[in-house]
């Protein structure tokens, strides 16, 4: 379990660098994303963010986003800005400090984001989650079947 989370982090760092640019239209069904692929952004366009949570949200991502690059050799950062161009998952071969690194401050960033939420857009954003791992589960099985 902890090689196959080791092995999200990478795709977790390119899908907050490359979901920044979104911040701005957060309120927009654009972003819900209905194809159901890239579940870590999930659906904040479904929450009806008022201008202070998307100004928030904006702020811990580029908080986040900053944290997240000085912890990269400028290799690393070279790697992740021309696979965000060709939208492409980066393999930046991380160091075990750096992955740890990394997943800590994911987590403050996920925490804090939960916190910028109203009880009511949490549990709309729970249910997403879950309605996304459902449909991802169906897709492994059905493609595990062929």
């Amino acid at each position: 379990m902890k090689k196959k989370s080791l092995f999200l982090l990478p795709g977790a760092i390119a899908l907050m660098l490359a979901a920044s640019p979104m911040i701005p239209v957060l309120n927009q069904a654009a972003v819900a994303n209905p194809s159901g692929v890239g579940g870590a952004r999930m659906k904040f366009g479904q929450l009806n963010l008022t201008d202070a949570q998307q100004a928030q949200m904006r702020q811990i991502q580029e908080s986040t986003r900053q944290q997240m690059n000085s912890i990269l050799t400028p290799e690393q950062q070279e790697q992740m800005r021309l696979a965000k161009e060709q939208r492409q998952r980066p393999n930046l071969n991380l160091t075990p400090e750096q992955q740890s690194r990394m997943q800590e401050i994911w987590q403050n960033a996920k925490t804090q984001m939960q916190a910028v939420l109203t009880p009511e857009q949490q549990q709309q954003l729970q249910e997403s989650r879950q309605q996304w791992r459902q449909r991802r589960q169906q897709q492994s099985e059905g493609a595990s079947q062929q």
